[in-house]
Formats: C-alpha cells, structure tokens, sequence
C-alpha cells in the first residue's frame, strides 16, 4: 500500500490541473509531478490534494495506514522536493518517458491517478481520455504476453530459480513448467488483448462487459482431499493427501536447502548485473555474495512441509505418521501412491479449480481496492481455469510421476 501512496504523491492529484488536451503518458506524468510540486508551495493546494488522496484511501484494507499517510503529506512533500526537481528525471524512474517493457504497466498505474484527478474535477473529456490511454497501455501489455521470447523468459527463470535446486524432482519440475508457462503466457496475452473488458474490470472504462461467473466449490476443501483415500505406514494410517503433500514439501525444502548457495549465486548474478545500475554493482556483488545464502537458509527454515500442507488443507490432525519413518520407506510409500495422486488430479480439476479461485479471491483480491479485486478477481478465474486443465493433462499422462520415481 504505501509504495502506491507514495506513487500517488509523485503523482499528485493536484485539483488545480484543467489541462483539456490529450497529453502524452510521458507530458501527464510531468504535469503531475509539477503539480505536487506546486501545491506542496501552496497552503490551499495542499489541503485540497490532501482531500484528493483521501478519496483514495476509501475501500482499501488499509484505510487507517493510508489516512495518516496523507495526514502527514506536509512532511513527505518537504522530504521529497530535492528529488521531483527534474520531472523528467522522475517520470523516466516511473517507467512514464522513454520505451521499455514495463512502459504500460506503469501507464497503467498512472491512469488510476487521473481517473481520480477527473472524479475531482468532474471532466467526462479526461474519463475518456483515461479509458482510451488504458485500453491502448493493455494492448501494449497484449502484445507483450504474445511474445516467444516472454513465455521464454519466464520459464526459464522458474526453472534457473526454482527446478534446479529441486534434487531428484527436477526433471518433473522442468516437464511441468514446460507444459504451463507458454498456456498462461496465452491467457495474460488474451486478457490483455481484451482491452474493454480489461479496462471495464479495472474501473478504468465504464462497466458495460460481462463478467465471468466465480465458481462456487461444492464441498470443503479437506473433504474433497479425503477423497483419495488413506496410505498405511509402519506407524499407522495417514490421509493420502497429507502423506504426499507433506512428504513432497518436506523433500523440496531439503532440497532448496542444500542447494542455496546455486541459487545464491543465480540471484546474485540476475539482481547485481541486470537490476542494480553500474555504479552499484561491485557494493551488491559483495553484498548478495556474503550474505544472501544466509538469508535463504533463514526463509526456508520458516517453513515445513506439515506446516504448509495443513494450510492448503491436506493435512487436519496434529499426529504425523510419516515424522518417524525411515527415509527410505518414505521414499517407498511416496512412489508406491504417487500414480493414485496423479488419478486424483487428473479427474478433480473443475472442483480444484474452484477452490483455488476462492481462496485466493478471499485472501488477495478482497483486500485489494474495489478496482483492483475486480481485475484480480476475473484475472485469477481465467488462469486457475487454464493451469488446472493443463495440470490435469499432464497428471493423466503419468508424466510426472514416471520422472520422479523413475517408474
């Protein structure tokens, strides 16, 4: 919430802006800019910009944070005026002047801040405006998905960061990310590519589209993880699914564990060379290099593998069958089952899915602002809905298991 705040301050609603003319993405964030600079001058255009900004406080999940913020907007003017001196300067930080990739996202972010500034203002010419310059910036985003090489991109950095530290589960993780990234890529392209509906679901256009229907799960998450039965140990029964799940988790944790340092040396290598400008690379070269396999091996050991599986349900009692076995029988009972897990995706994707979507709508997109949880909200339905079908392909084809364990 608060880099948002502080966008919309660089931003600055300033009421005092009657520009009718269509201005360039690069010449709106300017005129911005300056207008902040002018009303932190300005006793009345600061109380009126305080006004502004409270508007946009409303309906988020962090009203109280965001309020006092702007409370104190006296204060973060004073601070940040050494820096807004060159707008231009600014605006190219913000992604605003000048091409790059992340250009339309960033224009993207600045149409919500004129969309405020033409509420204040009650100009129907600037509404428009905003709804014409968001559907061209999600074309933009539309054609960016498409491409070969951003599916490429992706894939490749899930499978640089997280595949490759993924021990004897690295070849399944590879097939895996493989068959879904290029799918999802397709989706955000599409989603993009709709520009009315996209900019209808962001509130950036009017609401004259058709919204796609959450589905609703027809039973509890645990009772559907039942479904696929129990595994007997040499310690007694365990729930199939929090056996798998946990046994799975914990695996992959050892496994990151182990291989910090690899992964260590990949974020040090992307973040030092390609993020951080010139200057700064030999101070984060020796700063990622002493200190970033520490910090993954304090972030791993936050977890465990019970610990997450009984998040997501798998898992509903405290006893834990599998915390005593031998490794290899664990190893044993984990491949002896596995092909039963696959089944069990393979013919449960529609009720997956749909918990999927619920729970990341009650946990992400409700706390968002209204906007923006509408956007998350049809965004996440689309693309449960495609990973789960290609999960569900890749589970009835028996490709992951026969990776895993080799069968």
């Amino acid at each position: 919430m608060k880099p948002v705040l502080i966008f919309a301050v660089l931003a600055a609603l300033a009421v005092g802006s009657q520009a009718k003319d269509a201005l360039s993405a690069c010449d709106s964030c300017k005129s911005m800019v300056q207008n902040f600079i002018d009303a932190s001058k300005d006793k009345m255009k600061m109380s009126q910009l305080k006004i502004s900004l409270s508007m946009m406080c409303a309906g988020t999940s962090h009203q109280s944070d965001c309020s006092k913020t702007v409370d104190k907007l006296d204060f973060i003017a004073y601070k940040l005026a050494p820096y807004l001196k060159d707008t231009t300067a600014v605006c190219s930080k913000l992604q605003m002047c000048g091409e790059s990739q992340f250009s339309p996202l960033a224009r993207l972010a600045m149409l919500y801040l004129k969309k405020s500034e033409s509420i204040v203002a009650n100009d129907n010419i600037m509404r428009q405006q905003v709804c014409d310059e968001c559907q061209a910036s999600s074309g933009q985003l539309g054609q960016l998905f498409g491409q070969d090489f951003t599916a490429y991109a992706v894939k490749n950095a899930i499978q640089r960061f997280v595949c490759r530290s993924a021990g004897k589960a690295h070849k399944a993780c590879n097939i895996f990310v493989s068959s879904i990234i290029p799918d999802l890529m397709t989706e955000m392209k599409e989603i993009f590519t709709e520009k009315e509906m996209m900019c209808s679901n962001m509130g950036l256009c009017a609401a004259n589209t058709k919204r796609v229907a959450r589905p609703t799960p027809k039973q509890p998450l645990n009772d559907l993880w039942k479904t696929m039965g129990t595994v007997k140990t040499s310690n007694g029964e365990e729930l199939m699914s929090c056996f798998e799940c946990t046994l799975g988790a914990d695996t992959l944790l050892e496994e990151f564990i182990d291989k910090r340092q690899a992964t260590a040396d990949d974020i040090q290598a992307e973040a030092c060379d390609h993020v951080v400008p010139g200057a700064w690379g030999p101070g984060c070269q020796d700063f990622v290099h002493m200190y970033m396999s520490t910090v993954l091996f304090l972030t791993y050991n936050q977890f465990d593998g019970r610990g997450i599986c009984t998040m997501i349900h798998t898992c509903e009692k405290k006893e834990n069958a599998l915390m005593t076995l031998a490794k290899p029988e664990r190893a044993e009972l984990g491949c002896a089952n596995c092909q039963v897990v696959e089944k069990f995706m393979a013919e449960n994707q529609e009720a997956l899915h749909a918990h999927a979507v619920d729970g990341i709508f009650s946990n992400v997109c409700q706390k968002l602002p209204t906007a923006l949880g509408t956007m998350c909200e049809q965004s996440v339905i689309r693309l449960s809905e495609k990973f789960f079908a290609q999960s569900a392909k890749l589970a009835a084809s028996g490709a992951m298991c026969s990776q895993v364990c080799l069968i």
